[in-house]
């Protein structure tokens, strides 16, 4: 049901656009055919040592010729060895498999005609960016990012790694492992030896902590105000860190049932200044989902990056 809906839409997009090209196609391949198949000769350099009236004569026959010798759509269809449902057919085909392969971007410009809420429903946008974003889906959230970003390749890895079940009874006694993120992307970056993409400071994770029982935003963890204070105090820079954080905003989006913190990370002399915004959600009363970006102080200061990297935070709900 999910691949089904994309599939309608392409297929219904397709039918317009080859009714549209049909017409423009068939008209000029009955003039291409005509003037092929039914020009004549210029009686008048025939008849050029002739005299004025038989020259005149010529030409008012070959231009009561040309009239008579016009096409009709069923013998231009048997010039062209085909008909117009094969003609159809085939520009129906042509046009679904541009549309599907997304040939020229046109089917992302396509996208951007229909509102968003709609193209979300529909779930187009997982498969072709919608203008420059293209959108993640997880259990329980929903984001886009830019549609040159890539999935976060330690990630992907480190989950894997995490699922593998040792039969050592050494690997079996339980310890104490960070949270792995459920999603992160970011830029292109360069591979290392082992064909895994280096980490950058430009990201998008989201992490979801499930078991919560009773979980609730406002009664757990307070005002986003409050909220903010304790992310920074204990989850970002806790003391000892060597790194500072200073919130700038924190709100709450009652539209999306969220709390929204933008905050700077200064790291000292050991890495360039940071700048984040994170948005956490409740689901069910047992699960909390967070989504940060994160990029350097330099990114949020260039408009175009800066409108990227918020429209991710604004789009997570």
């Amino acid at each position: 049901m999910l691949l089904l809906k994309p599939m309608i839409i392409i297929s219904n997009i397709s039918l317009v656009f080859s009714l549209t090209s049909f017409s423009s196609v068939y008209s000029a391949g009955q003039k291409a055919i005509s003037r092929r198949l039914f020009s004549k000769p210029n009686i008048i350099d025939e008849k050029r040592f002739g005299d004025d009236d038989e020259s005149s004569t010529d030409v008012t026959d070959s231009t009561t010729l040309s009239k008579d010798t016009q096409l009709s759509n069923k013998d231009l269809m048997e010039a062209l060895g085909t008909s117009p449902r094969r003609i159809f057919l085939s520009l129906s085909s042509a046009t679904g498999i541009a549309l599907a392969g997304n040939l020229f971007g046109v089917t992302s410009k396509l996208l951007t005609l229909l509102p968003e809420d709609v193209v979300e429903e529909s779930g187009l946008d997982t498969y072709f960016p919608r203008g420059d974003f293209k959108r993640c889906v997880g259990e329980g959230y929903s984001f886009v990012i830019p549609k040159e970003w890539v999935a976060d390749t330690f990630v992907a890895l480190a989950k894997a790694q995490q699922g593998v079940k040792s039969l050592d009874f050494e690997m079996k006694r339980s310890r104490s492992v960070a949270p792995l993120p459920d999603a992160a992307y970011g830029p292109p970056g360069r591979l290392n030896k082992r064909g895994v993409s280096e980490q950058g400071d430009t990201n998008v994770s989201v992490i979801v902590s499930n078991d919560l029982a009773g979980f609730s935003l406002r009664e757990i963890l307070g005002s986003p105000e409050k909220a903010a204070v304790t992310l920074l105090q204990v989850s970002l820079a806790p003391e000892g860190s060597g790194r500072t954080a200073t919130l700038l905003k924190a709100e709450e989006d009652s539209s999306r049932h969220v709390y929204q913190f933008e905050y700077n990370i200064d790291r000292g002399e050991k890495a360039p200044s940071l700048r984040a915004i994170s948005v956490i959600a409740e689901r069910n009363f047992n699960t909390l989902i967070t989504l940060t970006v994160v990029a350097p102080l330099d990114e949020w200061e260039d408009v175009r990056k800066s409108e990227k990297l918020r429209k991710i935070a604004e789009s997570f709900h």
